[in-house]
């Protein structure tokens, strides 16, 4: 299969971009209020609406509402995923549907470079306990797990790495579709990357402000430091 890099790479990404967007459009053209099961215990109708109005000073979005980006919305979806999804089976017209649809897309992505962080969910989602997880993750990783480490990894660190994920996901359709953003190639990886603190550490004595490295090729450089 053929890697697309550079100018080609950022043209089809932001093609894609516009395809969701177009998504979107139709969603909201059949949007209706949905009487949340899991997500609230209030008996009121309400609407899924992600609503970022706000940028920290860093320049990270700061949502309201039910969104991907908070850690704690992602947690609540991934501990009532079966009742959810099968509430929204086939419902096209609820929010529901569309908010677990996007779930599922984030998460493969965020986990995809975690296979044993995917294990993990993948039995929850069956309603396995914490004690057969932990023999399954012996089986297949030869790694062992304290019941309650094993409890922190659903509930904390995946919804943190599926809400970071989906942080990248908005920043890339605001700064190809809202506001012109600007991208630069790391020095070390070569990926193209947005020029914004997520991936790029501060450096004011750079033209940009950025470093030329990326933050993750930084931390995996500070990493084997380490082990040495």
């Amino acid at each position: 299969m053929k890697v697309v890099n550079g100018k080609d790479a950022f043209t089809i990404k932001k093609a894609l971009i516009e395809m969701r967007k177009d998504q979107y459009i139709i969603k909201n053209a059949y949007r209706k209020p949905i009487v949340p099961v899991k997500l609230t215990r209030s008996k009121y109708k309400i609407k899924l609406d992600e609503d970022v109005k706000i940028f920290d000073d860093d320049g990270y979005p700061i949502p309201e509402g039910i969104s991907l980006m908070n850690p704690e919305i992602c947690s609540c979806i991934l501990c009532n995923y079966s009742r959810l999804k099968e509430d929204s089976w086939d419902r096209f017209e609820d929010d529901t549907w569309y908010l677990i649809y996007d779930f599922e897309n984030i998460c493969d992505e965020a986990l995809a470079d975690y296979p044993m962080l995917m294990r993990i969910v993948e039995c929850k989602i069956d309603g396995l306990q914490n004690i057969e997880i932990q023999k399954i993750l012996q089986e297949e990783f030869n790694i062992t797990h304290s019941l309650e480490y094993i409890s922190s990894l659903f509930r904390n660190k995946i919804p943190k790495l599926i809400a970071d994920k989906a942080v990248d996901k908005y920043l890339d359709w605001y700064y190809t579709t809202q506001e012109k953003g600007k991208y630069k190639k790391c020095s070390r990886c070569g990926q193209i990357k947005l020029a914004h603190n997520k991936y790029f550490s501060y450096n004011k004595t750079s033209k940009d402000g950025f470093y030329s490295i990326c933050k993750k090729c930084r931390n995996s450089s500070r990493k084997e430091k380490m082990k040495s």
